[in-house]
Protein backbone atom coordinates (compact mmCIF):
# COMPACT_ATOMS: atom_id res chain seq x y z
CA UNK A 1 0.00 0.00 0.00
CA UNK A 2 1.00 3.34 -0.79
CA UNK A 3 0.61 6.64 1.68
CA UNK A 4 0.96 10.03 0.46
CA UNK A 5 1.15 12.87 3.20
CA UNK A 6 0.19 16.12 1.90
CA UNK A 7 -2.19 18.08 0.24
CA UNK A 8 -4.81 16.15 -1.83
CA UNK A 9 -4.26 19.07 -3.70
CA UNK A 10 -1.16 18.01 -4.59
CA UNK A 11 -1.63 14.39 -4.93
CA UNK A 12 0.45 12.18 -7.61
CA UNK A 13 -2.36 10.82 -9.37
CA UNK A 14 -1.54 8.32 -12.02
CA UNK A 15 -3.02 6.55 -14.55
CA UNK A 16 -4.30 3.55 -11.75
CA UNK A 17 -7.51 2.64 -12.09
CA UNK A 18 -10.16 1.93 -9.27
CA UNK A 19 -13.08 0.37 -8.68
CA UNK A 20 -14.15 2.90 -6.32
CA UNK A 21 -13.13 6.47 -4.39
CA UNK A 22 -14.15 7.19 -1.43
CA UNK A 23 -14.03 10.95 -0.42
CA UNK A 24 -15.34 11.89 3.65
CA UNK A 25 -15.84 15.23 4.90
CA UNK A 26 -12.77 16.49 2.81
CA UNK A 27 -14.22 18.65 -0.53
CA UNK A 28 -15.96 20.83 1.31
CA UNK A 29 -12.31 22.28 2.89
CA UNK A 30 -11.56 23.16 -0.49
CA UNK A 31 -12.17 26.36 -2.95
CA UNK A 32 -13.92 26.39 -6.02
CA UNK A 33 -10.74 25.68 -8.15
CA UNK A 34 -9.39 22.64 -5.86
CA UNK A 35 -13.13 21.24 -5.31
CA UNK A 36 -13.37 21.08 -9.25
CA UNK A 37 -9.80 19.43 -9.63
CA UNK A 38 -10.13 16.54 -7.25
CA UNK A 39 -13.88 15.68 -8.83
CA UNK A 40 -11.66 15.36 -12.57
CA UNK A 41 -8.79 13.87 -10.99
CA UNK A 42 -10.68 11.04 -8.73
CA UNK A 43 -13.37 10.29 -11.93
CA UNK A 44 -9.80 10.05 -14.05
CA UNK A 45 -8.82 7.19 -11.89
CA UNK A 46 -11.92 5.04 -11.37
CA UNK A 47 -11.57 2.25 -14.29
CA UNK A 48 -15.08 2.26 -16.37
CA UNK A 49 -18.16 1.41 -14.18
CA UNK A 50 -16.48 2.32 -11.15
CA UNK A 51 -17.96 4.42 -8.08
CA UNK A 52 -16.99 7.20 -6.42
CA UNK A 53 -19.16 8.46 -3.34
CA UNK A 54 -18.03 12.09 -1.73
CA UNK A 55 -19.58 13.36 1.82
CA UNK A 56 -20.08 17.21 1.87
CA UNK A 57 -21.54 19.33 4.18
CA UNK A 58 -24.83 20.45 3.57
CA UNK A 59 -26.66 24.10 4.13
CA UNK A 60 -28.47 22.79 6.46
CA UNK A 61 -25.51 22.82 8.81
CA UNK A 62 -25.70 25.72 12.03
CA UNK A 63 -22.25 27.02 10.64
CA UNK A 64 -23.52 27.74 7.20
CA UNK A 65 -23.56 31.82 7.16
CA UNK A 66 -21.14 31.48 10.12
CA UNK A 67 -18.26 33.92 9.89
CA UNK A 68 -16.85 35.84 6.91
CA UNK A 69 -17.58 35.12 3.70
CA UNK A 70 -14.81 34.08 1.77
CA UNK A 71 -17.03 33.51 -1.55
CA UNK A 72 -20.23 32.05 -2.44
CA UNK A 73 -21.44 29.44 -0.12
CA UNK A 74 -17.95 29.74 1.69
CA UNK A 75 -16.80 30.86 4.60
CA UNK A 76 -14.46 31.18 7.95
CA UNK A 77 -16.29 29.58 10.35
CA UNK A 78 -13.59 29.45 13.05
CA UNK A 79 -9.83 29.30 13.27
CA UNK A 80 -8.92 29.99 9.26
CA UNK A 81 -11.29 26.76 8.73
CA UNK A 82 -12.70 27.80 5.26
CA UNK A 83 -15.85 25.34 4.48
CA UNK A 84 -17.78 25.42 1.11
CA UNK A 85 -21.73 24.52 2.05
CA UNK A 86 -23.56 22.49 -0.64
CA UNK A 87 -27.43 22.41 -1.45
CA UNK A 88 -29.23 20.21 -4.00
CA UNK A 89 -28.13 22.20 -7.15
CA UNK A 90 -24.50 22.84 -6.36
CA UNK A 91 -24.18 19.23 -5.62
CA UNK A 92 -25.08 18.87 -9.85
CA UNK A 93 -23.07 21.58 -11.17
CA UNK A 94 -20.09 19.82 -9.20
CA UNK A 95 -21.31 16.11 -10.05
CA UNK A 96 -23.33 15.80 -12.90
CA UNK A 97 -20.47 15.78 -15.64
CA UNK A 98 -19.13 12.84 -12.99
CA UNK A 99 -21.92 10.36 -13.80
CA UNK A 100 -23.77 12.15 -10.36
CA UNK A 101 -26.51 9.16 -9.90
CA UNK A 102 -27.81 9.81 -6.59
CA UNK A 103 -27.72 12.50 -3.84
CA UNK A 104 -28.70 11.35 -0.08
CA UNK A 105 -28.81 13.56 2.67
CA UNK A 106 -27.68 12.10 5.61
CA UNK A 107 -27.26 13.02 9.50
CA UNK A 108 -23.38 12.81 11.00
CA UNK A 109 -22.04 15.75 13.56
CA UNK A 110 -23.55 17.89 10.52
CA UNK A 111 -26.01 17.33 7.96
CA UNK A 112 -24.01 15.81 5.53
CA UNK A 113 -25.04 15.38 1.35
CA UNK A 114 -23.65 11.32 0.38
CA UNK A 115 -23.15 11.78 -3.25
CA UNK A 116 -22.65 8.91 -5.52
CA UNK A 117 -21.38 8.99 -9.45
CA UNK A 118 -20.69 6.30 -11.62
CA UNK A 119 -17.63 5.89 -14.61
CA UNK A 120 -19.86 5.70 -17.83
CA UNK A 121 -17.99 7.44 -20.15
CA UNK A 122 -13.62 7.96 -20.43
CA UNK A 123 -13.73 11.75 -19.69
CA UNK A 124 -15.08 14.70 -18.61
Amino acid sequence: MIIHHGSVTNMPFDHQQYDGIFCHALIHLLDSDERAKLIRDCYHQLAPGGYMVFSAISKKANTYGQGPLISKDRYEIFDGVKMYFYDQSSVHAAFDKAGLYEITEVEDVFPFFLIKCRKVKVAI
